[in-house]
């Protein structure tokens, strides 16, 4: 396979950074994606946490009974 050239004329190219065209809305939006980026990263370490978690866990029946019989003893109290 012959190796490929390519000619480019770079007389008129000009490094000065204030002469280039800002795209302010591409900067955000690479920002957000950043940002949702971080964040994403963030929120699956918080989950696998949660998961590795060595205390047991309490089905959500048995968490709903515990907390009727607090919320029922307390309005004993109250009365």
């Amino acid at each position: 396979m012959a190796a490929k050239t390519i000619d480019v004329d770079v007389a008129s190219f000009d490094l000065d950074p204030r002469k280039t065209t800002r795209r302010p809305d591409r900067s955000e939006a690479l920002k957000r994606t950043h940002e949702a980026a971080a964040y994403d990263a963030w929120f699956r370490e918080q989950v696998q946490t949660s998961l590795d978690d060595p205390r047991p866990s309490v089905p959500d029946d048995e968490a709903c009974a515990r907390f009727a019989m607090r919320k029922a003893a307390l309005r004993q109290q109250s009365k």
